[in-house]
């Protein structure tokens, strides 16, 4: 089993996000950013929007998941979205063949794993564009995919610099 280590929190890291209409980048190049951190080859415009976030410790990660209904998630919802087919025809034909008390498990822990999202955001947040920022500047971001998009990436990124990989180590 591989362990992963927290980094530092002391230091701070700057992003951007991919729907941003200032930031060109292709396949391969959102790949290896979500990945890295690199952005070779991207293009970004001056008004592109940076984000600045603090890693989050293991502590500040169970703090987010506790605010988010840690305890009271749905440990079948949680089992069946681990269990849930990746290729989504498959999925949507295992979806429905799903119970009503299946289903409504499966929603809640969903809807907990978007709250914890959430939680982690509001927890690394420290400016966008070098002005302090909250989580709630966030929740402002229109449309809605570009708010679900913004959210899910700074979520990664805060996966790929708060725990270190194997080679990391």
């Amino acid at each position: 089993m591989a362990l992963n280590f927290s980094t530092t929190t002391n230091e701070h890291f700057k992003i951007i996000i991919s729907c941003d209409s200032s930031v060109k980048m292709n396949d391969d190049q959102k790949s290896k950013y979500f990945n890295s951190g690199e952005l070779d080859g991207v293009q970004i415009d001056d008004d592109a929007t940076w984000f600045t976030l603090k890693p989050l410790s293991i502590e500040d990660r169970e703090q987010a998941e506790i605010r988010a209904g840690a305890f009271t998630r749905s440990e079948l919802g949680k089992l069946l979205w681990i269990e849930a087919p990746n290729d989504t025809k498959f999925r949507a034909i295992w979806h429905n063949k799903l119970d009503n008390d299946e289903r409504e498990a499966l929603a809640k822990y969903e809807q907990y794993q978007n709250r914890t999202y959430c939680e982690y955001v509001r927890s690394a947040l420290i400016a966008i564009n070098d002005d302090h920022a909250d989580f709630e500047m966030i929740n402002k971001i229109s449309p809605a995919s570009a708010r679900v998009t913004t959210i899910t990436e700074i979520v990664l990124h805060l996966h790929r610099v708060s725990t270190l990989n194997n080679l990391g180590k």
